[in-house]
This record gives structure tokens, C-alpha cells and sequence, in this order.
């Protein structure tokens, strides 16, 4: 798909537009320059979810802008070891703007609003992050937004390879391990398993004592009360124990008694009253009376 690049000034006004093809072409001068941006505390980069799912930093123009022309990038682009372009105006930024965009580093987005996010199906609004959406014109406006496509490499994933692959060969050549080694990786194992089960005992003992608290107690009693919350390791076991607040369900069934009490002391003062006004005092009847 082609993108239409509206070249403009910083303050957002533009001189014209030119039809720019997209390409996969990635130059060693734009990756130095992506390098040299990608990270740079100068961009002030946030983060944001592009089409409300993948995690992408995103800036506005502005800063690209002032972080090419730095004296920090002049510098470096004078030390011809760093092999970065020289910048000296906002006309080499924009060119090499353009082929930061060409090469498909950066995406141009818009940031929505909620209700916009509302509007399309599938997408909610994320609350810790703005939601980004795609646009398929990239502007020289200073207030416009880009993404990263473009993840910097981990200088040492060449090391983590070469220790993952030395590990790998380690396991594969236990047998030949000197006695000593095994035996202590033997005892090493069976340690971490006692922890483990010991973890896990913990854990059952814990249960059981809240329920029986919850049980007979007014307040439950909680062992470890931070044991599985989202916290650090040491932060896991402190403080030793806590109550918790009183049972819902006990609270329910004494709302419920007071409710049953309260409904049939009325009833009862209601019947009583009606037996004493209904009620006639029967005077003893003597058969004289009758045969008369």
C-alpha cells in the first residue's frame, strides 16, 4: 500500500504532497539513525496499544525533530565510528524522516478518544494506555504522532545463545559429570523439592486454618496473608498473619435473624391485641338458669 507524505513545517502547514511507495529497504544510515532515536529520552516516548492490542512507543514529530538536531547527535555524527548522517537543518530531518518511513521503522497513528474506541466492535478503552490507530498519511505537523515497528537488538542475545547452548551440552553430558558434581546436583534437587513441598504444605495448612476460623471465629485467620498476592518474594511473607474481617456469611444469617425478629414482634403485639379486644369475658352459667 502506498502512503501519502505531506511535507510541511513544523507548525503543521503544508507545501505539498508527493506519492511515496512503501518498501522493505533498510540502508545501514537509517538503522544507525533508528539506533541512535530508538530510546532516546529526548522523543519522551509513551506507550500505547496499536489497533487496541499490541504494545507499541509512540511520540509526536516534534521531538524527532529536536533530538536529529541536538548537539548530543552532532557530536556523535562527527565521530566517524558511530557512522551517523550529518543533520544540519529541518531539510536533511525530513528527508531522513522519509526514509525512517520508507523503511517501514515508523508508522504514522492517531490517538483516539473513548468513544471512539467505543465505536469500533471488538476494541475497549484501556485505562494505564492510550489506544493507536493506524493512518495512511504521514505529516510534517510537529504535533503528529508515530509508532515504533522497530524493536532495537539486544546486544547480548548473541551471549544468551552461546549460554543456553553451553547448558544444553551440560545436561546432555551428565553422565560423564565428575561423582562429586552429581552428588551435589542430586542434593540440590532433592532441596528444591523439599521447598517446593513445603511450599505447597504451607499453603494447605493455611487454607485449612481460614476455614475453620471462618467457621467459629467472628473475624477469619489468614497465615501469610500476602503468600499469593502480587508482590516481591520477601514481601510475600510479611506480615506473619492477619484477620481477616467478619464472614459475609455469618453477617448474612444474623441480618436475617434480626429481619425474622423484628418482622414477628409486630406480628405478635398485632395478634394480641386483637384477641384482647375480640376476647368476652363468659359469665358461669348455673342450671337453675337454664330451666327457667
Amino acid at each position: 500500500m502506498d502512503s501519502l507524505l505531506q511535507h510541511g513545517h513544523s507548525n503543521g502547514t503544508a507545501s505539498g504532497e508527493s506519492q511515496v511507495p512503501l518498501t522493505q529497504q533498510r540502508s545501514p544510515v537509517v538503522m544507525n539513525v533508528a539506533n541512535y532515536l530508538r530510546g532516546n529520552p529526548t522523543l519522551k516516548m509513551r506507550g500505547g496499544l496499536l489497533n487496541n492490542k499490541e504494545d507499541v512507543e509512540f511520540f509526536r514529530f516534534k521531538r524527532l525533530q529536536r533530538a536529529l538536531l541536538s548537539d548530543d547527535y552532532r557530536q556523535k555524527s562527527a565521530n566517524a565510528r558511530n557512522q551517523l548522517l550529518p543533520i544540519p537543518n529541518e531539510q536533511e530531518v525530513a528527508k531522513i524522516f522519509v526514509m525512517l518511513i520508507l523503511a517501514r521503522l515508523l508508522v504514522p497513528v492517531e490517538k483516539l478518544h473513548y468513544k471512539d474506541i467505543r465505536k469500533v466492535r471488538g476494541w475497549e478503552p484501556v485505562k494505564e494506555k492510550p489506544t493507536l490507530r493506524p493512518i495512511g498519511k504521514a505529516t510534517l505537523d510537529a504535533d503528529a504522532y508515530y509508532a515504533w515497528t522497530y524493536q532495537k537488538p539486544n546486544p547480548y542475545i548473541v551471549l544468551y545463545g552461546f549460554l543456553m547452548l553451553a547448558a544444553v551440552f551440560a545436561v546432555i553430558l551428565f553422565p560423564l559429570w565428575p561423582r562429586f558434581m552429581r552428588v551435589g546436583v542430586w542434593y540440590l534437587s532433592m532441596g528444591c523439592l523439599g521447598l517446593l513441598g513445603l511450599f505447597f504444605a504451607m499453603a494447605i495448612v493455611r487454607l485449612i486454618i481460614f476455614v475453620v476460623t471462618f467457621l467459629a471465629l467472628p473475624n477469619a485467620f489468614w497465615l501469610y496473608p500476602n503468600l499469593f498476592e502480587d508482590c516481591g518474594f520477601f514481601e510475600s511473607f510479611q506480615p506473619l498473619y492477619a484477620w481477616s474481617g467478619t464472614s459475609t456469611k455469618k453477617l448474612k444469617k444474623k441480618k436475617a435473624a434480626k429481619e425474622k425478629a423484628e418482622v414477628s414482634q409486630p406480628n405478635e403485639a398485632k395478634a394480641s391485641g386483637v384477641e384482647k379486644s375480640t376476647g368476652a369475658v363468659k359469665r358461669p352459667v348455673t342450671l337453675e338458669e337454664v330451666e327457667e
